[in-house]
């Protein structure tokens, strides 16, 4: 009989205490739908009164929590993409520091260099300039999975004679990871940042939370722009050393004046 009631008096605490968790959880999510309502209110008057205007339809975005990221150099993924496009009797050479890796044959040049900047110029056996943007995309495909490059997890996209490739990590975009492939009428230019494998977090629990508004407080502060068009969550790629890349979460904010990053750690803004 007694257990019964201790029983009874333990379940009615744990009761207790769930419910004094939901009610906490739900306080906290709804003060933070107010708030972020708040700013988004807030800074369209302060839009308003600077005098920049907001395209139609745009709407401030959902902010998530992204990790800052750690990716390393990989030379063999290097080799394996520089080989791919300029054959296995490829002579490559590096600079004393190790920054530096060229590669060179009869096929055209190609650099590797820390940070995952990469460029060069290539000639493919039977080389002719594509015709129109489909055949560029057909060609950049066939090179860019030569180099090793999984072409189902790329995105291309063709303008002109100009291909561009890119892939997402964590569900949003890198947007300075980019390779470009320029057909010229005898070799194809390419440039770009890249980075090769699994990218990982550091410090446990190393996320950042950003909100949309406070970014764009951030721009306008310094910034003169007349028009914002869009505004995308993502990463951007920057050198950390020893030969490792940290992609830094933050927002692309578009304006008539061009595309600008800011970055939510150093709550700075940079030119993309």
């Amino acid at each position: 009989m007694q257990w019964s009631r201790t029983k009874t008096i333990l379940i009615v605490i744990l009761l207790l205490v769930d419910g004094f968790l939901f009610f906490n959880i739900a306080e906290k999510y709804v003060s933070r739908s107010y708030r972020e309502a708040e700013n988004a209110h807030n800074i369209v008057e302060i839009l308003t009164a600077r005098g920049i205007g907001i395209d139609p339809g745009f709407d401030l975005p959902d902010t998530q929590a992204l990790p800052v990221l750690q990716a390393d150099r990989s030379r063999v993924e290097e080799d394996k993409f520089a080989y791919g496009l300029l054959g296995e009797n490829a002579i490559s050479s590096e600079q004393a520091s190790g920054s530096t890796v060229r590669y060179t044959s009869e096929r055209g040049t190609l650099e590797w260099r820390d940070g995952g900047a990469v460029s060069g110029t290539i000639m493919p056996e039977a080389y002719t300039q594509p015709a129109d943007e489909g055949q560029a995309k057909e060609q950049a495909e066939r090179l860019l999975t030569q180099a090793g490059l999984t072409t189902s997890s790329l995105t291309l996209v063709a303008n002109g004679q100009v291909v561009t490739a890119s892939f997402p990590t964590a569900g949003v975009p890198v947007f300075n990871r980019v390779i470009t492939l320029t057909f010229e009428e005898e070799q194809i230019v390419l440039s770009g940042v890249w980075t090769f494998g699994m990218p990982y977090i550091t410090k446990s629990g190393n996320y950042v939370t950003f909100a949309a508004a406070d970014a764009l407080f951030i721009l306008i502060s310094g910034t003169e722009i007349e028009q914002i068009t869009g505004m995308e969550q993502g990463f951007l790629l920057s050198e950390s050393g020893g030969g490792r890349v940290q992609l830094t979460p933050g927002w692309r904010i578009n304006t008539n004046t061009g595309s600008f990053f800011v970055d939510s750690l150093k709550k700075s803004v940079s030119v993309l």
